[in-house]
């Protein structure tokens, strides 16, 4: 049995994380870890054993809402209770900080491990990949979009937390550079939606109209890299959506289980359509 300690991760851990990481087939996470640390609502964690890095979990605060994400140990020191021990340290710290329902999404590597620990699956989110478009969309009639200001976080954060239950405001500030908005021309307190591109594809994306939505899509595969994919992420009960993608050339690749600990989240799962990723919702 390895002897380890878990404990906050710094700066100064970051680049033996991102490489303790890379080498255990996780992706090299140190811009991440970065911008987690950057933002007030995440508590990132990580193992140590003989002063190195061999796991990591993160514990993202929204509110009443915390989210576990970025669980990860070392392969070669699995099945020690390293996972445990780090999920438990992430859940202990939402809840001490308020949290009454905890939620991620799981693998099926992880899964076991939260079921253990009285995890359940809520919902799913279903994963359509979109391929780069040369044209910028044509907003629908009415609308019109631009990209986000500071002046636009307030509206921004009412209507996210409409759609997930959550207080996001750190998480759409870190993000709201190089963000889109679809507005009603109208008005300009008429916020139809908006779009967040984050990295690897992946992007915040709310909008109460499918139509409107589907702009957006559209707009990310516009802004993405000619070599890349923006990816849309739709919980299983937006399933007029789902069958909207998919009637547009765009089927699903995968599903991946989202799991709650305590009361779900009053929640408009019916108008996601993106994920900043699936450690942070």
């Amino acid at each position: 049995m390895t002897a380890f300690e878990i404990r906050p991760m710094t700066l100064d851990d970051v680049d033996a994380v991102g490489e303790m990481t890379a080498a255990g087939g996780f992706h090299d996470r140190r811009d991440f870890f970065r911008r987690s640390l950057a933002m007030s609502s995440c508590r990132p964690v990580m193992a140590v054993a003989a002063g190195k890095p061999i796991g990591t979990g993160l514990a993202t605060i929204h509110g009443a809402v915390g989210w576990i994400g970025i669980m990860f140990v070392t392969p070669e020191l699995r099945r020690q209770g390293i996972g445990r021990a780090l999920t438990e340290a992430v859940c202990d710290i939402l809840e001490e900080a308020g949290c009454r329902s905890l939620v991620l999404v799981a693998t099926d590597l992880g899964r076991p491990l939260y079921e253990q620990l009285g995890f359940q699956e809520t919902s799913r989110y279903h994963m359509h990949p979109g391929e780069p478009l040369d044209a910028a969309p044509v907003p629908p009639a009415g609308t019109s979009l631009r990209q986000i200001t500071s002046a636009d976080l307030g509206a921004i954060a009412a209507l996210d937390r409409l759609a997930t239950g959550e207080d996001r405001r750190p998480l759409i500030e870190a993000n709201a550079g190089g963000g889109w908005l679809l507005e009603g021309s109208d008005s300009a307190a008429d916020l139809r939606g908006y779009l967040m591109p984050t990295h690897r594809g992946n992007g915040g994306l709310i909008a109460p109209r499918p139509e409107d939505a589907l702009c957006l899509i559209d707009l990310h595969r516009h802004l993405i890299p000619r070599d890349g994919r923006a990816w849309a992420g739709l919980p299983a009960e937006n399933e007029p959506g789902r069958q909207l993608l998919a009637g547009r050339g765009s089927p699903e690749w995968r599903s991946f289980p989202r799991m709650t600990r305590g009361p779900e989240p009053e929640w408009r799962p019916d108008t996601i359509w993106g994920q900043f990723s699936h450690a942070l919702g």
